[in-house]
């Protein structure tokens, strides 16, 4: 058995160090100085690997742990409850898709961040302060620095639907403890578990349940291996319960295994399609798969000097765009330089006019119009003179005609004297 745990706003598991159980794949990554672009569609869980001001970055060493302590708590998950699985963020590497591991020195030093009494919330602070935390993410934080308790294994606080939140395993403690389960344990309590409500809240430790010593989230550990340990025992507490308080099954940060709908874009134009919610950006054709049901809001960002022309499929018009996942969807947006010239050349006496204003043209001019928005030319003849015909991007006898500026264009008015 192992020593109590915090209790209170915080929740803490205690006794632990850095063990190795076996890896569930090889790492060929990189960790990084920032955040990468997501690669993952909706909230996820980010990991960072955090050093106190004056501490030796070994994050080199550290990086293939992390990443295949991620791996091992997706797996064993799934085994838990086959319908979901923590959402991680990944990015792609030269093997495939692996964790995003970020690296962030913070800004205090070792011996500031030793007490238990501040810790938590000096390295949280640190890593929002580096940039890493949005509302959409719950962050596993592995900080290596000294700590003055080395029965506290990590801590962790969360709210049920918002971030950012962070759940950190201090690296340096609990010898012999697999971090693998105290990243399981805290991110669980990242997650707002356990919830007000469960029946068998510890009385000591209100954050963790008393009724069996093998729940991942019992406020003592062993050591032994994540596979010997369960999520909710019973399912009466804090997972998959009938009860009327949280479930953290039904968290926003669990992705519904086998209960996914595509959301296809396809891109004409310069410009890139984004979406209000963590998800690929999108700069050609795209298909990414989010949880069924999810509301997806989608943001057109043109490129240098162009706008969005249209919306299609699912979505219309140039304004915002947002769609259900019921079932597969497909969007397509259509960027095109923001304003095109037309030229316009006169033969004979008359006036030509536009609409919208901009052209008043009497032998030769020109002006710049939004594209792929119609320009109507009028023709009006002087006294002694008649209008005969257009030609170039119109040709038409009539007084007036439309230009649909889906590019640069040039269009000559020809009037004529009247028979004596």
């Amino acid at each position: 058995m192992t020593r109590l745990a915090l209790v209170g706003a915080l929740a803490a598991l205690a006794v632990g160090g850095w063990a190795a159980p076996a890896k569930a794949a090889p790492w060929c990554g990189a960790v990084a100085p920032a955040d990468r672009p997501q690669a993952v569609a909706g909230p996820f869980v980010h990991v960072v690997y955090a050093i106190p001001a004056d501490g030796e970055d070994r994050s080199a060493a550290f990086a293939p742990q992390i990443a295949d302590d991620t791996a091992q708590i997706e797996a064993w998950w799934l085994t838990q409850d086959s319908t979901r699985t923590p959402r991680f963020d990944v990015t792609p590497f030269s093997c495939g898709l692996q964790a995003d591991v970020t690296a962030i020195r913070l800004p205090l030093g070792g011996a500031q961040l030793a007490p238990v009494a501040s810790r938590y919330q000096q390295v949280a602070l640190g890593v929002s302060g580096a940039g890493v935390g949005s509302s959409f993410g719950k962050y596993l934080v592995y900080y290596d620095g000294p700590v003055e308790e080395p029965d506290i294994c990590g801590q962790a606080g969360g709210r049920q639907d918002s971030g950012p939140d962070y759940a950190v395993i201090y690296v340096t403690a609990c010898a012999g403890i697999p971090t693998v389960d105290v990243a399981a344990h805290e991110f669980l309590h990242s997650l707002s578990a356990l919830p007000a409500g469960a029946p068998h809240a510890c009385g000591f430790s209100p954050g963790h349940p008393c009724d069996s010593t093998v729940d991942i989230l019992y406020p003592y550990t062993s050591g032994q291996p994540l596979s010997e340990l369960i999520l909710d025992v019973g399912r009466d507490d804090y997972y998959g319960h009938a009860g009327a308080w949280f479930d953290v099954q039904d968290s926003s940060w669990l992705k519904h295994v086998g209960d996914q709908a595509v959301l296809s874009t396809a891109i004409t134009g310069p410009g890139s399609v984004e979406t209000f919610q963590p998800g690929p950006a999108c700069a050609a054709t795209c298909a990414v798969e989010w949880d069924r049901g999810s509301v997806v809001q989608l943001g057109a960002i043109p490129g240098p000097g162009q706008r969005l022309v249209r919306w299609g499929g699912a979505c219309a018009g140039s304004g915002s765009c947002s769609v259900k996942l019921d079932a597969a969807v497909s969007v397509t947006a259509l960027f095109a330089q923001a304003r095109f010239r037309l030229s316009l050349s006169v033969g004979g006496k008359g006036i030509v006019r536009s609409a919208p204003a901009g052209l008043t043209c009497r032998v030769r001019c020109s002006a710049a119009f939004t594209s792929f928005q119609a320009v109507r030319l009028h023709a009006a003849a002087n006294k002694g003179w008649r209008f005969k015909r257009w030609s170039g991007a119109c040709a038409t006898t009539k007084l007036t005609c439309s230009v649909p500026m889906t590019k640069a264009a040039s269009v000559r008015a020809s009037f004529v004297r009247r028979a004596a």
